[in-house]
Parts: structure tokens; sequence; C-alpha cells
């Protein structure tokens, strides 16, 4: 049986001419490289409507061009470890457009390839694969020669694979003192996402609960309040400066 495919309209509308000219089904579909089956089930879309035209389908349309769909499947087979997040980001910096992690997923689904949820401790490769890689570096990159990546001495921070790749990209690091949880602003945040998940009535009993409440909770945080850590870094570091990395009110 010939490989079955989908017919243009052109040739749609040259199968119907040629069954009406008496030409039978199966040297319509041998001519055209289908199965009889498209052949049949055209004809008979034919003599019921009259058209050639394929029906729509229910439901909504694709996000997603072809083009963007290869984005996605070559984002998730170069990092094997990301999650649908990882490369819903990774797909933003490099496209600037915005799509669900459901439809990342989808997508992965169609390509026969599973979404990875981020799970374990974080190692140095992964700090590198999962968040410098696709997402701190190019941002910084974005920002321009002036801008300084900020983190602290976590043992995965100050790997050696983490080092090594800050500095062949060439990425200004902030020189973190011993012991400064004060300057770090994600603290803060942190703070401001675990008050926001307890304030929720019931509580999550499971992990998955959990994990879709933060999600939500997050994405939920007004810009106002990154905008203001960011715009404090510099009294922050004036403050420990002060204080002889002592206590700051921060």
């Amino acid at each position: 049986m010939p490989p079955r495919r989908k017919l243009n309209e052109f040739e749609r509308g040259r199968a119907v001419a040629w069954f009406q000219d008496g030409v039978p089904k199966r040297e319509v579909a041998r001519r055209l490289h289908v199965s009889i089956l498209v052949i049949v089930r055209l004809i008979q879309r034919f003599t019921a409507t009259g058209r050639v035209q394929e029906r729509r389908r229910p439901g909504r349309p694709k996000k997603t061009t072809p083009r963007e769909d290869r984005l996605i499947e070559r984002l998730a087979l170069q990092t094997k470890t990301a999650s649908s997040s990882i490369i819903r980001r990774q797909r933003r910096v490099a496209t600037n457009i915005n799509i669900s992690q459901q439809t990342i997923r989808n997508r992965l689904h169609g390509f026969n390839l599973r979404f990875r949820r981020p799970a374990g401790n974080l190692t140095g490769l992964r700090y590198r694969d999962e968040i410098l890689r696709p997402l701190a570096v190019p941002t910084l990159q974005q920002m321009g020669p002036q801008a300084v990546h900020q983190d602290d001495n976590a043992r995965p921070h100050r790997a050696r694979v983490v080092n090594d790749f800050l500095q062949q990209s060439g990425v200004n690091r902030m020189e973190w003192p011993a012991c400064s949880p004060d300057l770090n602003p994600i603290e803060n945040l942190w703070d401001e996402l675990d008050r926001k998940v307890r304030s929720n009535l019931p509580p999550p009993r499971v992990v998955q609960h959990l994990y879709q409440m933060l999600q939500a909770e997050w994405q939920a945080l007004p810009q106002r309040i990154f905008t203001t850590l960011v715009n404090s870094m510099r009294t922050r570091c004036v403050e420990c400066q002060n204080s002889q990395g002592g206590y700051t009110h921060y």
C-alpha cells in the first residue's frame, strides 16, 4: 500500500476531476501516491457536501509553528535533565514569545520525549546546565557588559565547572563575603513566597499540590517586589560594609 499522506487542495480537486472522468479510485490513489482510503473518504466528502476542503477540526489552533516545535525539541535534547519550565524559559529567551508549560509538555509528548521534573540536590553541573547556561547567562549578556552576576558561596555555586563556565562566558561576578545572607535579596523573596503559600487554606497535603501551589504563588508575585529587591542592592552592600560584615536590617 502506498504511504498515507495528506493531499493539498489542488491534489484533492484533481482527484475528484479524475474520478468524475471515470478513473477508478484505486488508479487515482496510485497516481497521487496515497492510500485508496484517502481517495474513498475524499469522494464521500465531495458527494455529501460538494466540497473538497477538509473539515475544520475541533479544538484550539496550535500555539506554535513547526519551526518553534523544532526549537522545543532541540532544547529538550540539548539539556536532557531540563524540566518543562526550564525549556519554556530557554524558548522565551530565544524567541521572546511566551507559551505555557503545558504546551511544552504537549510538544515533548508529540516528539516521544518526557519532560523532567526538577529533583534531587543542586550540584555544580545542574547549576550550570539548568540555571546558568539557559537562563542567567543569556539574560546577563542581553543586559550588556555592566551586568553583574550575583550568587553566594554555596558549594554548587563555587564548583570548578561553574567558575570555568562563567569565566568562559565573560560574566562579571560579584565577590561574595562569607556568612552574608543579608546581601542576597532572594532570601526576602523566599520569605514572601513562604508566607503566601502558608496563607492558603486548606494547606497542601501532598507534594504535588505543594508544587502546584508554589508555582501559582510564584507567578502571582507582583513585579514591584522584584524591582524593590533589585534596587536595594546598593544599600545592602553599603550597610554590610559599614557593619564590617555584621548584621544589617535586611
